[in-house]
């Protein structure tokens, strides 16, 4: 089954996570950004990838500086920014607030399937949770 949302920044707006939806409470992709970070803290291939970028132990079950770092190397290997060693602090809040279900817009959730080569069905389940919240 193919994935039917869009998968570039020059796609659609569909699925943007900023507006109330039925059900979602804030409407800013709480339920999406949830589950992103389940997906992120089960062991599995998602986990190894950003385990491999931890400098800093911490208490969170995902550590946030090292998803950071995960995003941005994709960012850098892709040609999407500019080679600097503050890229990953600048996506420090906005990992921060996907994982915290605070808010999780469509380009940052292309960034992160991106990013850990999601497999389709976390894709998939993802975009449905942040559709969710389109009106």
């Amino acid at each position: 089954m193919a994935v039917t949302h869009p998968r570039s920044p020059a796609g659609t707006s569909r699925g943007a996570g900023t507006s109330t939806g039925p059900g979602t409470g804030s409407g800013t992709g709480s339920a999406a950004g949830r589950h992103l970070a389940e997906l992120l803290a089960r062991p599995g291939p998602y986990r190894d990838r950003w385990l491999r970028q931890v400098v800093r132990a911490t208490h969170e079950p995902v550590n946030q500086a090292a998803v950071a770092r995960v995003l941005a190397h994709w960012l850098w290997l892709n040609g999407d920014a500019a080679a600097s060693e503050l890229l990953p602090r600048a996506l420090r809040d906005r990992v921060s607030r996907a994982l915290g279900g605070h808010l999780l817009s469509a380009d940052t959730l292309r960034l992160f399937t991106a990013a850990f080569t999601m497999d389709e069905e976390d894709e998939t389940a993802l975009w449905a949770l942040l559709d969710e919240t389109s009106p």
